[in-house]
């Protein structure tokens, strides 16, 4: 007798422009081909904002009585015949008056949505966008959520379960774990990668390297407290700069007590982790093993309460050694000090001229440098020196934007990007992650800016963002972080410089942060256009890019195909089985 159709609205208008685009939406789609519409919009709650359309089924004359939803059509036979059936009735088939119950017109209307909504939000100035097709269609490599409804955010919101609620939780989890899970792999690739073609003499110097990147190997659950509050430090100082203020702060007092809390919490866990290794593992204790490796040992001896076995350590010293290698690409990266790799590459190139410019001034080669003075020695193991660095750091980043790109599109080719666009090209992929789809890649090649975050999740980015700058993160807010993988997701984002940096972008072009309030957070993040100049125009890189997505989708496709042919022999399976216990 009815159709009824929901239709989220955009939180991002307000309740007259929702008015609007509701009333525009029904009159043209719906009355003005003939259907009453019942219109009814839901506030109740702010998360699920929609409304309901209830339509008649049946057309409306031009004279204003009701039409036929069908009509019947007599079948003939080639020469133009009736045909019959064996009763004696005439043979027919139902053709509908209208197209108002096809998958077309579906369509239709759902693209109406999205075309009038998009126009909408344009008008407003924002560059947030809905699109009327699945993420498969999108080109987007994560799993949608389900539609919950007030009912279901209700029972939650009381600590009753909810399975809708609960189904896209699993969902949140498992999008989050992929990405966090690739960005692990990528570290630990890198530095597997990286030392695995080393001499043992360059990956003592990759801790040096690490060092004039003012970064280090943190331990454990100390990193994380130590990075937020080496951001606070830099935004305090920031405020007061040229201002000679910075001892009457008020927030000195409190910085210098974390900072302070911090080191010795780190100090403490090292000296107790050495201590134990050098009294339970005396024969080890003449090795050359890094603090790091250590203290790891010894402090997984505390834990287990007993001496390790030769195998367990030998077992265990090399997933250390990953990890501490992995732990410090992922610092590297999101360093303050990084520069940009041409930088390197320039360092490099200058390290380069200079000892080649030494062995020219004194006549000499490689083989030759013994027969100079002591002093020149000196000198030329400096310059030598210098020239590995400079390459190390270079070919470790390098190597790490590389294995970055490949590890979320393995089949990219990635040997024609110049230097400055594997970074950028690196960069974007940290920051959008699974999130971008074929057409946002196309908006990037003309040198647009992408969402990564809805509206509401941006302003609640920057909510998040201010207590992370003034350490005023409380534990209850990281227990409400870690349940909602959305939230987490954020938080990721804005603990990391790389990140943080495409986020202020992002919400200073939507207008939801201005210059002067930017600079309150610090200079440091006001990104310029560099990364999108560099991948902007260039249409093979985009191309590849679009090609590289496809695959993956091809390839996830294909790999649900086997999880779905797999599941349903191990059910076929276990009916059988069930059925010969049963005698059947």
């Amino acid at each position: 007798m009815a159709r009824e159709i929901n239709i989220a609205l955009p939180i991002e208008l307000n309740h007259e422009e929702q008015r609007k685009l509701t009333e525009e939406y029904v009159l043209e789609n719906f009355v003005d081909e003939g259907m009453v519409a019942d219109v009814s919009i839901h506030r109740d709650d702010k998360k699920n904002l929609h409304f309901h359309v209830m339509l008649t089924t049946r057309p409306f004359k031009k004279n204003g009585e009701w039409g036929a939803k069908s009509r019947r059509i007599i079948l003939k036979d080639e020469e133009g015949n009736e045909l019959y059936y064996p009763s004696g009735d005439k043979k027919s088939r139902k053709q509908n008056t209208t197209d108002w119950n096809s998958k077309q017109r579906f369509q239709i209307w759902r693209d109406s949505w999205a075309d009038m909504a998009n126009k909408y939000l344009e008008e407003k100035g924002l560059t947030e966008r809905i699109s009327a097709e699945s993420y498969a269609v999108q080109g987007v490599q994560k799993k949608p959520t389900i539609h919950e409804g007030v009912v279901a955010r209700q029972m939650a919101e009381k600590g009753k379960k909810s399975d809708r609620v609960e189904k896209n939780r699993q969902i949140n989890r498992e999008n989050y774990k992929e990405q966090a899970s690739k960005k692990e792999d990528t570290f630990e690739t890198t530095s597997e990668k990286i030392i695995a073609s080393l001499p043992y003499e360059d990956i003592r110097e990759l801790k040096e390297i690490a060092k004039e990147l003012k970064v280090y190997v943190n331990y454990d659950n100390l990193i994380e407290k130590d990075r937020m509050l080496q951001n606070w430090k830099i935004s305090v100082e920031a405020d007061n700069a040229g201002q000679n203020s910075l001892k009457n702060d008020s927030r000195m007092p409190a910085l210098k007590r974390t900072e302070k809390a911090i080191e010795r919490g780190k100090e403490i866990l090292k000296n107790e982790g050495i201590m134990t290794f050098e009294k339970y593992y005396p024969e080890l204790a003449e090795r050359k093993f890094s603090d790091y490796q250590k203290m790891s040992l010894g402090l997984e001896t505390i834990n287990k309460k007993r001496i390790l076995k030769r195998d367990e350590i030998r077992e265990m010293f090399t997933n250390i050694q990953k990890k501490e290698y992995a732990d410090l690409f992922k610092s590297v990266s999101s360093s303050q000090q990084l520069k940009p790799l041409a930088y390197y590459a320039r360092n490099f190139l200058s390290s380069s001229k200079k000892l080649n410019d030494f062995y020219k001034e004194n006549n000499i080669s490689i083989d030759t440098v013994s027969s100079l003075s002591k002093g020149k020695q000196t000198e030329f193991k400096e310059l030598f020196k210098q020239k590995n660095r400079d390459f190390l750091i270079y070919s470790t980043l390098n190597n790490y934007y590389e294995e970055n790109i490949l590890s979320h599109y393995p089949s990219f080719d990635i040997e024609g990007l110049k230097v400055n666009q594997r970074e950028a090209l690196s960069r974007v992929i940290s920051y959008y992650g699974n999130h971008l789809s074929f057409d946002q890649i196309v908006s990037l090649a003309n040198k647009k800016v992408v969402n990564k975050y809805s509206y509401a999740e941006q302003k609640y980015g920057l909510a998040l963002l201010e207590k992370i700058e003034t350490g005023t993160l409380t534990d209850e807010d990281r227990q409400i972080i870690s349940k909602d993988y959305r939230k987490q997701e954020i938080f990721d984002t804005l603990d990391n410089e790389e990140t943080r940096k495409l986020f202020l972008y992002e919400v200073t072009n939507n207008g939801l942060i201005d210059s002067e309030k930017l600079i309150n957070f610090d200079k440091r993040y006001q990104y310029s256009e560099n990364i999108f100049s560099n991948l902007a125009k260039n249409i093979n890189l985009f191309e590849g890019l679009i090609h590289a997505q496809h695959d993956n989708l091809m390839r996830e496709n294909e790999e649900q195909k086997h999880r779905r042919k797999a599941k349903n022999r191990k059910k076929k399976q276990k009916s059988k089985q069930a059925n010969q216990q049963r005698g059947l």
